[in-house]
């Protein structure tokens, strides 16, 4: 598999960009967002610990980004997996 694309995070109100190898660390109750930058496409790996079940809630996001649901697909999901958004500007 090779990975590709930058990936942009927003950890505590601190953006950063994370191309391939890098690495980023969010620490518990911390506010926090993650999408590909505007350059194209991006793949990552996310490790959850404690392990939390949320597999669905990734496969979700892969499906919107293959364009086979909408992002109202998530609504439901939100609250199931404790993903809240804030709406900050900035980020979006």
């Amino acid at each position: 598999m090779s990975w590709t694309g930058t990936m942009e995070f927003l950890v505590g109100g601190e953006r950063h960009a994370v191309a391939k190898g890098g690495l980023v660390v969010v620490p518990p109750d911390i506010v926090h967002a993650f999408g590909a930058s505007v350059d194209g496409p991006a793949e990552f790996f996310v490790v959850l610990t404690p392990g939390i079940v949320r597999f669905e809630y990734f496969r979700q996001l892969g499906r919107i980004a293959r364009g086979e649901a909408d992002w109202d697909s998530m609504d439901e999901l939100h609250d199931r997996f404790d993903v809240h958004f804030d709406g900050g500007p900035d980020w979006r």
